[in-house]
């Protein structure tokens, strides 16, 4: 009997070693917590960190504990009474990852692959009730990014010296009451209407504007034409119409009357009279009117609005090249008022 029982222990060791030898794996995209555990009496002890795909080999007593560190999205929902005491429903999308080499801290402190339920989820959640009740029902609706970006600083300030990494937060599905839902197509529609009458408005000062600037340049070319016409000019441009005239028409006769003491049929020019002239003040003005219409010609309507067309130079016809400097009794037009 004694040696029967000599036979089964020593049977009975080489297998419980056996089992002892473990060989401790973690997969890719994850980190492992290795731990020996005593094979009697004694506590676990940590013993080093795997980072995925790996494996120790073959250990006595070696476990692992692997946390998977990629960013998931980890959605909550939420029904909440806004600062206007009105409920609203929505969903809350958090992306969030474990930043590496963290696995250690995460399994003795955080609770190991439950982490976001034991130690993350309703610290989150807290944050969000608080940042949602601090606004209204319409601007959770129109302000989303806004409120979207506080309860995003908010979580990273809090979980900045964590292993927790928040890499995203967005809101959606929102709902609410019917009551709520035609407030906030009301103010849009409102809002939408601004817009457009600011539209108008701009567009109409940008017309005027340009009516402005041509009434200008009219004004300088008449200037131009005035300071140069004498009576050679006239007589030049009189020989050009009438010799046009006799070429355009066959069987027709046109006469030619004198009404000068020399016997030709010229236009008169009549050179009395009193004339505008332009002082600096006036030209100073003039520029300033100039140059405050041009800007506004210049503005943008809307952001995505083409250029306006320049606007159009009225022709001064064959008038002289250039004015002729010196004549102080050229007819001006007065200055306009601003």
């Amino acid at each position: 009997m004694r040696t029967t029982s000599r036979l089964a222990l020593l049977a009975v060791v080489p297998a419980g070693g056996a089992a002892a030898c473990t060989n401790p794996s973690t997969p890719a995209g994850h980190e492992g917590y290795v731990f020996r555990t005593p094979l009697v009496l004694g506590k676990m002890s940590y013993q080093q960190t795997l980072v995925g795909p790996a494996s120790t080999g073959m250990s006595w007593r070696l476990y692992v504990v692997n946390v998977d560190m990629r960013a998931k999205s980890y959605k909550e929902d939420f029904q909440l009474l806004t600062r206007d005491n009105l409920s609203v429903a929505f969903q809350v999308s958090t992306r969030i990852a474990l930043r590496t080499g963290s696995v250690r801290k995460v399994v003795e402190e955080y609770g190991g692959p439950q982490w976001y339920e034991r130690n993350v989820k309703e610290p989150l959640r807290t944050v969000i009730r608080r940042e949602v009740m601090e606004v209204s029902a319409i601007d959770i609706q129109l302000e989303t990014d806004k409120v979207r970006q506080r309860i995003y600083d908010q979580l990273v300030g809090k979980y900045q010296d964590t292993p927790v990494e928040i890499l995203s937060v967005d809101i959606g599905s929102i709902e609410f009451p019917t009551a709520v839902t035609e407030a906030i197509q009301a103010k849009i529609a409102k809002q939408q209407e601004f817009e457009r009458q600011e539209f108008v408005l701009a567009k109409t000062r940008k017309e005027a504007a340009i009516r402005v600037l041509e009434a200008l340049k009219v004004a300088k070319q008449q200037r131009i034409i005035s300071e140069t016409l004498d009576p050679l000019y006239v007589q030049r441009k009189a020989v050009q119409v009438y010799r046009t005239l006799a070429g355009s028409t066959q069987n027709k006769t046109y006469l030619v009357l004198p009404n000068t003491a020399d016997g030709t049929g010229m236009p008169l020019v009549h050179s009395e009279g009193k004339r505008k002239v332009l002082t600096s003040a006036d030209e100073a003005l003039l520029k300033q009117m100039e140059e405050r219409y041009m800007a506004v010609a210049r503005e943008a309507t809307v952001p995505t609005e083409e250029p306006a067309a320049p606007a159009p130079t009225p022709a001064p016809g064959d008038g002289p090249p250039a004015p002729a400097p010196g004549d102080a009794t050229a007819p001006a037009p007065a200055p306009a008022q601003p």
